[in-house]
C-alpha cells in the first residue's frame, strides 16, 4: 500500500518536473517519511470504529418518566367520592412509603377543574358533563373511569300546587336548568317521552343557586335540578317530582350521564401504577359510603356546608356509587349526551367521545 502511494505521489511530481529536485537524497528522505505518515494515518482510520459520527449525534433515547414526589388532586362538590378520600386521607396513607406527597385544590365546576389540568396545576380530578366541552375544544385531558349515578340524583320538580301533572302538560311551560349541564340534556330526552320537543318548552337558563329562589316565587313552572339542590328544594318546600333519572333513562338510569375521572395525558403515560392506586381508593370510599351512608352525610355535610338532613337524604338514595371502567357502555351515554348539545349548538363541533386520545382503557381492572 505505501509502494502504491509512493508511486502515484512521484507521477504526481513527475508531471510537475520535481522529479529531479525529490529525488536529492534529504528531500526523497523527507518526502518519503511524509508518504509513509500519510499512508498509516489512513490505515488506522480504517481500522477505526465510526464512533465519530456516533458521538457527534446523539442517539434518539426514549423520553425519561419524570420522577412522582407530588401528586397533584382536583376536586369539586358533587364528586364526593373524592371529596371522601380527601376528607379520609386515603391517598396519603397509601403513597407515603413511596415518598409521594398529596395536594388538593378545589374547583367551582369541570371546565375550570380542565382548564386547570391543561396548565399542569392538577394531574387527577372529577366532574361531569364538561369533558363534552373540553373535548370540543381540543383540551388535554383523559377520562380515566366514570362513577355511577344515582336513580334520583336528577330531577323535574314543580311545586305541590302546580297544574302540572305530567311531562306532556310542559309543552309551553317555562322549565329552569342550567345551561350545558346533565339537567339540559335531561330535560331534552324528558320531552322526547312524552312526544314533545325541546322548542315545545321556554327554556329558562339559571344556575342553581339563583334558581331556587325563583322557583319558589312561581318565576317559571318546573325546575331540573340535581343533588344536593333536589333534596333541599324537596325539604324545603312543597313539590311534586315529575320525574328522576329512572324515569326518563329507564334501566340505563346509572350510566346514561355519569361523572367521569379525569387524568392529565402525561400521568397516564408516566405513572400508570399510581393512577390505579387513585382508582382503587375511590372504589374503597364507594363501598364504605354504601355501607354507612349516615357517616358519609355526616362527613359531606361538613364539606359541603349543607345541612345534615338534606345530606342524609343524598347518601340515603346515592346507588351503587361504582367506579367503572371507561367502556363502551359508558360512553355511550355520554355520545347521546355529545349529539344532544350539537343539535342544539351549545359546543360548536360534532364530536365522537370514543376517541381513544380521550379514554384510557387499562390493560386489566384496578
Amino acid at each position: 500500500m505505501l509502494s502504491r502511494l509512493m508511486n502515484q505521489f512521484l507521477v504526481w511530481i513527475n508531471q510537475r518536473r520535481l522529479l529531479k529536485f525529490v529525488q536529492q537524497p534529504g528531500i526523497r528522505s523527507l518526502v518519503l517519511l511524509f508518504v509513509i505518515g500519510l499512508g498509516l494515518s489512513f490505515a488506522i482510520a480504517s481500522c477505526t470504529p465510526n464512533n465519530a459520527a456516533n458521538s457527534a449525534s446523539p442517539q434518539k433515547q426514549e423520553p425519561q418518566k419524570s420522577q412522582l414526589t407530588v401528586l397533584k388532586m382536583g376536586h369539586q362538590k358533587g364528586m364526593s367520592l373524592l371529596n371522601i378520600i380527601k376528607a379520609q386521607g386515603a391517598l396519603e396513607k397509601r403513597l407515603q412509603p413511596q415518598g409521594i406527597s398529596v395536594t388538593w385544590n378545589e374547583f367551582s365546576s369541570t371546565a375550570p377543574l380542565l382548564e386547570g389540568m391543561g396548565v399542569g396545576a392538577i394531574v387527577f380530578g372529577g366532574g361531569g358533563t364538561g369533558s363534552v366541552f373540553a373535548q370540543a375544544a381540543d383540551k388535554q385531558f383523559v377520562r380515566v373511569a366514570a362513577s355511577t349515578s344515582s336513580p334520583r340524583s336528577s330531577a323535574i320538580l314543580v311545586l305541590e300546587n302546580s297544574p302540572i301533572k305530567t311531562l306532556a302538560d310542559l309543552k309551553g311551560k317555562k322549565v329552569a336548568f342550567a345551561k350545558g349541564a346533565s339537567s339540559q340534556y335531561m330535560i331534552v330526552r324528558a320531552l322526547e317521552k312524552a312526544g314533545l320537543k325541546y322548542g315545545d318548552i321556554k327554556p329558562v337558563f339559571l344556575t342553581p343557586a339563583e334558581a331556587l329562589p325563583a322557583f319558589q316565587r312561581g318565576d317559571f313552572d318546573a325546575w331540573v335540578i340535581w343533588d344536593p339542590y333536589t333534596a333541599e328544594t324537596e325539604r324545603k318546600l312543597r313539590t311534586r317530582l315529575l320525574a328522576d333519572n329512572t324515569t326518563v333513562f329507564g334501566d340505563k338510569a346509572i350510566v346514561e350521564s355519569p361523572g367521569f375521572y379525569f387524568a392529565s395525558p402525561d400521568f397516564v403515560r408516566d405513572h400508570p401504577d399510581i393512577l390505579k392506586v387513585i382508582l382503587q381508593e375511590l372504589e374503597k370510599a364507594g363501598v364504605w359510603a354504601k355501607n354507612n351512608n349516615k357517616d358519609s352525610a355526616k362527613l359531606l355535610s361538613k364539606l359541603y356546608k349543607v345541612d345534615l338532613q338534606t345530606m342524609e337524604i343524598v347518601e340515603g338514595r346515592g346507588g351503587t356509587r361504582q367506579v367503572l371502567p371507561v367502556d363502551n357502555e359508558v360512553l355511550a351515554g355520554l355520545q347521546n349526551m355529545a349529539d344532544t348539545f350539537y343539535e342544539l349548538k351549545v359546543i360548536p363541533k360534532k364530536i365522537d367521545v370514543k376517541d381513544k386520545n380521550f379514554n384510557w382503557v387499562p390493560d386489566q381492572k384496578w
